[in-house]
């Protein structure tokens, strides 16, 4: 017992693996010669970083030959079936990402392109880099960086994320805190964005009064005794106010090939409907306005 003892503690010994040591780094980050351009984009963000860290400068090259030495892997490429064939998993969604070490390798890989981004940017994060506005930053210090002690398998919770706020739509800023929402300045380099249509409180779009009160007031909210033509909600309990709707966001899903989202949402006030069907709904809810809506 004596002997696997003594290995143990040698090997408990032994130096991680590093990135970069004491601002010297022999890796090379490899991407595909075919990356699209959130991977090259993301390789370029890994470089000017650990260089602001480190000082280290690690070179970037395509996969057209084989590369020597270890290598930081970033996004799907011949270098990465070469290291390893099993990553990045298949089930993993399109902004999910691992961060692996094989070897000497460091894998940062996604299920698409904005994953392979997210998974460069989670790995700075863990080296205490933050942003925490377009002008302010935090890059530390490292002369020596390690590379990670064990695998790393993210994906977001949600699948639309934007903090509704001005400087929040800054192209920069908004791909590397991961969010990915309609009003962020992102192109095809920060791995574009989800877009929704048409914008919110959309229910006079999708069933406008101006086309269809006069003949049918009762497909709007009944208000104190009285169908509201403005200002007012949708009778929501009505069957041709939900085949009007349904008609209506086929039509936009077919206009609008950009959008995976569409705007079913009631009017920016009150007026709810008060009608007897829409209020026995309610009161199912448990008083909720919103119960006619769901």
């Amino acid at each position: 017992m004596r002997v696997p003892l003594l290995l143990l503690l040698a090997a408990g010994a032994l130096p991680a693996a590093e990135l970069v040591h004491e601002g010297r780094s022999r890796h090379t980050i490899v991407i595909s010669r075919t990356a699209p351009p959130a991977e090259r984009r993301a390789a370029e963000e890994l470089q000017k970083f650990v260089r602001q860290i480190s000082g280290a400068e690690l070179p970037i090259a395509g996969d057209s030959r084989r590369v020597r030495g270890p290598l930081v892997l970033i996004g799907r490429s011949r270098e990465l079936e070469r290291v390893a064939r099993n990553l990045p998993p298949p089930d993993l969604g399109p902004e999910g990402f691992v961060i692996a070490v094989r070897g000497r390798h460091l894998v940062i890989a996604g299920g698409g392109e904005r994953g392979t981004m997210y998974g460069v940017y989670e790995f700075l994060e863990r080296l205490g880099c933050r942003w925490f506005t377009a002008e302010v930053a935090r890059v530390p210090i490292r002369r020596t960086i390690p590379l990670p002690a064990a695998d790393v398998r993210q994906e977001p919770a949600f699948e639309y994320r934007e903090p509704f706020f001005t400087e929040a739509f800054d192209r920069d800023w908004a791909a590397r805190n991961r969010t990915n929402g309609h009003h962020a300045q992102l192109d095809a380099a920060t791995g574009g964005k989800i877009s929704y249509y048409p914008f919110v409180h959309s229910f006079y779009q999708l069933v406008p009064p101006e086309k269809y009160f006069d003949q049918h007031p009762e497909y709007f909210s009944l208000v104190d005794g009285k169908r509201r033509r403005e200002r007012g909600q949708l009778c929501l309990t009505h069957p041709e106010v939900l085949r009007i709707a349904v008609d209506t966001v086929e039509r936009w899903i077919a206009e609008h090939p950009e959008a995976t989202i569409f705007s079913v949402s009631q009017n920016d006030w009150e007026g709810w409907c008060e009608c007897d069907r829409c209020r026995r709904v309610e009161e199912e809810e448990g008083g909720a306005h919103s119960g006619p809506l769901l």
